[in-house]
């Protein structure tokens, strides 16, 4: 295993990418540095100065370089028998839309497949924190920003979110039956029981509320889609769907 003797850190940047960090290899070594110190390089929020909100950690971060540029980089350290010592950041990742991972793991709890890749106790003694996330990004009190409006429910193609000024998150989708069903009388009453989209509108609730158990991911996974599908249907072709 190497050891390295003296290690400098490189700062990636926007401002400062893989092609830069190449030229200045030599120089560094003329210094007297074995080992280079990178801060983190996977794909991280636009504009990012520092690489720990990751977004995506399978993926290099572009507004550093792209993966030739990294290898050409690697290439010259070994070229000039330095080696290469990388931060990974796997306690950092960022509350963003961006963030598929975690996105996922809000919008189905134990059922994503990435609900293990997070230290969720989602058996906790107290039930109130319970397979829940505690995240300190509201600037007031939960209730003074509700009725502030600064937190509003929206939905798209995508689904429910629970927004946050620019912070998108999913509604957890069990939770979808409560926001669905709360609008059910009066939907009735305008469309009739008997209306075709009406029907579909009671079928979605029922996969909702039937959805199979955390257990079986793939099927659980596909009947998600399909209730996201039909909404997104109804709401696009129904205008009392979508003034519900």
């Amino acid at each position: 295993m190497r050891v390295p003797l003296s290690t400098y850190r490189l700062q990636f940047t926007p401002e400062f990418r893989f092609s830069d960090a190449r030229e200045i290899v030599s120089y560094l070594q003329d210094l007297g540095i074995t080992d280079l110190y990178a801060s983190p390089v996977f794909h991280a929020r636009p504009g990012s100065m520092h690489g720990y909100d990751v977004v995506n950690p399978n993926r290099l971060n572009p507004e550093l370089g792209t993966v030739e540029e990294f290898e050409s980089l690697l290439d010259e350290v070994r070229r000039h028998g330095m080696g290469w010592v990388q931060y990974i950041v796997p306690n950092h990742m960022a509350y963003d839309g961006r963030n598929r991972i975690l996105m996922d793991v809000f919008e189905s709890g134990r059922g994503s497949p990435f609900c293990d890749y997070f230290d969720i106790d989602w058996n906790h003694p107290y039930e109130s924190i319970r397979g829940r996330v505690l995240a300190p990004f509201l600037g007031d009190f939960y209730g003074a920003s509700l009725e502030n409006g600064e937190i509003t429910l929206r939905y798209d193609e995508n689904g429910l979110t629970v927004n946050y000024y620019a912070l998108r998150l999913p509604l957890h989708v069990e939770s979808y039956a409560t926001v669905l069903g709360s609008g059910l009388g009066g939907l009735r009453r305008k469309l009739g029981a008997r209306h075709p989209d009406f029907i579909k509108y009671l079928g979605v609730l029922y996969v909702l509320k039937n959805l199979p158990p955390k257990e079986e991911n793939a099927e659980r996974t596909d009947q998600i889609a399909f209730i996201k599908g039909m909404l997104w249907e109804l709401y696009g072709t129904n205008e009392m769907i979508r003034e519900a």
